[in-house]
């Protein structure tokens, strides 16, 4: 069975302008054309599509069941006519990006508000991996830029360096360790439970990766672990602009380790070659100097 294009867009105007003579107006065709084109989907599906027991021709069952297909199938023109008038725009289809958990996602959730707001067409797919699992990620879902804090293994990408990171070691208010006074002993910290996300990678260069840990708790996410940490888990690492409330609040409280009082993190987007308009906005926006909240 061969159903064309004209078909189906007869059987949608004649169902849409309820008579031949208007469909054959809104087509811009004679009433003849759709008249024919008609008779032969009829002869291609085998079924009667139209009532034509009284004056003004209506649709069967078969004949409604047969239009939603019809429109299905103009819907999917009306997407490739627009896939083509993108590509011929110079913008990307689509625009994949991965970002770590660690870095802040604010700059990339207001590219895409802005592109919508510009009514771009890419089509803009934003997902979250954590640390180690970031490239995974990009390979996996085949996607065009990635922000992570750690070095990637792929040669076949752009890097673009970007502003680092700053991350405290923190505890809850209430924990043991938030009550101690100047330096904490490595010793004392070997007594709790570190709390880290999974992915963590000996890549980080944290001053508590030699520490041996009494208790290890591993959770999915920076969030996660932000709120395990409130709530008096053990201590970890957090970076400065997911914690500044709670620092203000002091329900985490900065621990001093041997002198070390912070951690930097190093950053960095690493894109595809040839990124379009969109892709170009996403660098601009993440080099862009952040606000201070």
């Amino acid at each position: 069975m061969f159903v064309t294009l004209d078909q189906a867009r007869a059987l949608d105007a004649l169902a849409r302008h309820g008579t031949f003579a208007l469909a054959a107006k809104a087509l811009h065709k004679a009433h003849t054309a759709v008249l024919y084109a008609i008779k032969q989907l009829e002869t291609q599906t085998d079924l009667t599509l139209l009532d034509r027991s009284e004056y003004r021709s209506k649709l069967t069952p078969a004949g409604e069941a047969v239009l939603v297909r019809c429109r299905a199938l103009l819907a999917e023109e009306r997407k490739l006519l627009d896939a083509c008038q993108t590509l011929k725009s110079g913008w990307e289809p689509t625009l994949k990006v991965v970002f770590d958990a660690v870095y802040p996602l604010a700059p990339v959730l207001e590219v895409v508000k802005a592109l919508r707001e510009d009514a771009a067409p890419t089509r803009i797919e934003v997902t979250t991996g954590s640390l180690g699992g970031v490239e995974q990620r990009f390979v996996d879902d085949q996607a065009h830029a990635m922000v992570t804090v750690l070095p990637v293994e792929r040669s076949d990408v752009v890097k673009v360096k970007l502003k680092p990171l700053t991350a405290h070691l923190v505890a809850g208010r209430g924990h043991p360790l938030a009550r101690a006074k100047g330096t904490v002993p490595r010793a004392q910290l070997e007594e709790h439970v570190l709390v880290t996300v999974q992915g963590s990678d000996p890549r980080l260069n944290l001053p508590t990766a030699e520490i041996d840990k009494q208790s290890l708790v591993r959770v999915p996410d920076f969030h996660a672990k932000k709120a395990a940490l409130v709530a008096g888990l053990g201590f970890g690492w957090l970076p400065d602009w997911l914690i500044q409330s709670e620092l203000r609040a002091g329900t985490l409280v900065p621990l001093k380790l041997s002198g070390q009082a912070s951690h930097r993190f190093e950053p960095a987007l690493y894109h595809r070659p040839l990124l379009g308009p969109a892709g170009q906005r996403l660098v601009e926006a993440l080099l862009r100097p952040r606000r201070a909240r």
